[in-house]
């Protein structure tokens, strides 16, 4: 095996443009990590399209930078085991993430999942190999590509939202996370409505079981909430989009005694005047950001069980060297898809 892995990898080289190097250099191995060649890679239009557009994610200023590798859900074949690894081995199928370190200087890591090899060891992020997950036998890999995305919503709906049967939620945003945060609420027998500017996404909801669906680009949202569910509203709302407005708006609108969730990435400030909005309807307002492979492990056990449903989330599958015109699409278009799936 190599000292380094090299190989190729999309690349933000500037804001609004992708391209595909052919020699990144990628982290080093050590005993405690594995090594992918990428089979798939799925794009988050969220966090990617932020900084495809230079919207960055961290503070301070320039701790991110162009050239950008973009990306964080690869799937691929373990060709390379360390020594201390137990839970995968040659020749496995497995789902890897974020990797934050080592990369070739060039470029900034956030976070490096389309890339040709994943090197998920210490050199790469504190868990090491642990933040690769073993997928299991019979799962579509396009499908297993996007499944970060059930596992960010998971992490919401069992630390924070618990939903309860019988109860009302409303989730705001149909992408990628709130979709799977409608189906899982769904599966714990709470009431779901759903709501988004576009038809394509309300309908990807409904294909997924969600029947209570509102198109808020030719209604009122919250005068078709209150038509839904009355004078009280729902019981908690979950807002996914990342539109510091809207979350506003949720928090304006919420039940007393209710609770919303923040599950969207909010690049700009929000205004709450606690005293009236907080503590004036005794309202509770969480967030949450991220995953545990447990929790990805947990998603993936539903996909094979069949309780969580994602492969009508893959709007397209194109090939890898079709990433410049692929997030040009993504950006200009986004009523037109759900998730894309890069093919390696």
């Amino acid at each position: 095996m190599p000292d380094r892995y090299e190989g190729k990898a999309i690349v933000f080289t500037r804001p609004l443009h992708a391209e595909v190097h052919e020699d990144v250099l990628f982290p080093r191995m050590d005993d405690n990590g594995v090594v992918l060649r990428t089979i798939y890679s799925g794009l988050s239009r969220g966090t990617e399209l932020d900084l495809y557009s230079a919207q960055m994610h961290s503070l301070p200023p320039n701790s991110q930078w162009y050239p950008i590798l973009p990306g964080y859900m690869p799937v691929g074949e373990v060709i390379e085991v360390g020594s201390a690894v137990e839970h995968l081995q040659v020749g496995d199928i497995a789902l890897g993430s974020n990797l934050v370190w080592d990369f070739d200087e060039r470029y900034c890591p956030a976070w490096a999942g389309h890339t040709e090899y994943a090197v998920i060891s210490e050199h790469s992020h504190p868990l090491g190999a642990r933040r690769a997950v073993k997928v299991p036998e019979g799962l579509d890999l396009k499908t297993a590509s996007i499944a970060l995305l059930p596992a960010i919503a998971y992490k919401g709906i069992t630390v924070k939202v618990k939903p309860e049967a019988g109860e009302t939620i409303l989730v705001v945003g149909q992408g990628g996370i709130g979709n799977c945060a409608a189906q899982l609420c769904r599966a714990a027998g709470a009431r779901v409505i759903v709501a988004d500017l576009c038809e394509n996404r309300l309908e990807q909801a409904r294909l997924a079981g969600i029947e209570e669906t509102i198109n808020a680009s030719e209604v009122d949202l919250w005068e078709a909430v209150a038509e839904l569910c009355g004078a009280g509203g729902p019981e908690k709302i979950i807002e996914v989009t990342g539109e510091p407005h809207l979350l506003e708006e949720c928090l304006r609108h919420a039940a007393n005694g209710g609770l919303v969730h923040a599950q969207g990435m909010y690049l700009e400030p929000i205004h709450v005047f606690i005293p009236k909005t907080l503590f004036g309807r005794n309202l509770t307002f969480t967030g949450t950001v991220g995953e545990t492979p447990e929790m990805v492990e947990r998603c993936l056990e539903m996909m094979v069980e069949g309780t969580l449903k994602l492969d009508h989330l893959v709007t397209k599958v194109l090939p890898v060297d079709d990433a410049t015109a692929a997030y040009q699409w993504a950006y200009e278009c986004p009523e037109e898809f759900v998730t894309l799936v890069f093919e390696w």
